[in-house]
């Protein structure tokens, strides 16, 4: 704050000294005669004085060099080896990176074996599991708002602030979180919940072999996901949409670098409420995407052609050409007859190409 103020002053002082320069050399706007050189260079000069001045009082440079030359039998020269300090720099990053590879690896092959050893269970239920869920607070209202339902199944944890997670948490249990459209009561996610209870001990495990390890979570297909350590869920303003199997690092994990070409019947046979929804859907599809991914949005009725004129080869899923596409989309009108053959041919040449 000390450094943002002291720039703000330079900034203020040489500001008031440049106008006050200028409305005391300026002979008066009725003349509007233009200043003679020398009158120009006065007020170079008189700026870079002044400039000079504040720089030297507000940064104490004279000070700074002044504590060098009374302390300089303190200080020495080192000659660097580049080398040695990349090499330094790589081994440490190898061992960090090793670290947290050698987390995930056991989380994996604890998950799988985990699930591969679980019997399903039909008649499970909500009463038979116990957990944390991170979203209690939010979603277990009474339907006239006067007070609080309790969940037989929800525990109640304590909470302490940690500064490296900036949090209140809990060490000794993993959090839940359900989708705000997903039934807790369901056969599926009780038994998704009943295996994944024991990765509490490899989360916990996994902190104590390497403490700078922050955040672990485990996302399943069901919606599920556990984390760890334990913390309440931020509830952000709007309707809480969360869901883990549309976050990126899942969808990256879940599936492989894909092409995909996106083809968008615009004729007249679509227009009205189809082609709203039909826009719609293609945002999802475009939000699954990731920067692992190439794509190309079309748009066809008697020809085809790309929502995006510039874009003439499959282009990269990243934020940005997303949102190009996205915008271009909502510009598309129905119109005209629908070709297919027109459709499947630029989309094939797309993928070949």
């Amino acid at each position: 704050m000390a450094i943002g103020k002291r720039s703000c002053s330079i900034v203020c002082l040489v500001s008031i000294q440049i106008i006050l320069i200028f409305s005391a050399s300026w002979p008066g706007a009725a003349g509007l005669t233009f200043p003679q050189q020398y009158t120009i260079m006065h007020w170079a000069r008189r700026i870079e004085q002044e400039i000079d001045r504040v720089f030297q009082q507000i940064t104490g440079a004279q000070q700074l060099k002044g504590i060098y030359n009374e302390e300089r039998r303190r200080f020495s020269l080192v000659k660097n080896q580049p080398r040695k300090i990349v090499e330094k720099v790589a081994s440490d990053i190898e061992k960090l990176l090793a670290k947290k590879r050698k987390a995930l690896d056991r989380l994996a092959s604890e998950a799988e074996r985990l699930q591969r050893e679980h019997l399903w269970q039909d008649g499970i239920k909500e009463l038979d599991m116990a957990y944390y869920d991170s979203k209690a607070e939010l979603d277990y209202y009474s339907m006239d708002g006067e007070g609080e339902v309790e969940n037989p199944s929800h525990i109640k944890l304590e909470f302490v602030y940690d500064p490296n997670f900036k949090n209140n948490v809990n060490y000794s249990y993993t959090a839940v979180q359900i989708p705000t459209d997903i039934y807790k009561g369901a056969p599926v996610i009780l038994n998704e919940l009943n295996w994944t209870q024991a990765l509490e001990k490899v989360f916990m495990e996994n902190s104590r072999e390497d403490p700078s390890l922050l955040w672990q979570a485990f996302g399943s297909a069901t919606g599920v996901t556990r984390y760890y350590p334990a913390t309440p869920w931020k509830a952000p303003d709007k309707i809480d949409l969360y869901d883990v199997r549309r976050r990126p690092w899942y969808i990256q994990g879940a599936s492989s670098p894909k092409d995909m070409v996106i083809l968008v019947d615009v004729s007249g046979s679509v227009s009205g409420l189809t082609l709203k929804l039909i826009k719609a859907s293609v945002m999802e599809m475009l939000d699954t995407l990731s920067d692992d991914d190439y794509v190309n949005v079309a748009r066809f009725n008697e020809k085809a052609e790309a929502v995006v004129p510039c874009f003439k080869h499959l282009v990269q899923a990243n934020v940005r050409n997303k949102k190009i596409f996205k915008d271009a989309v909502q510009q598309m009108q129905a119109k005209g007859t629908t070709d297919y053959k027109s459709g499947f041919h630029f989309a094939f040449n797309q993928l070949l190409n």
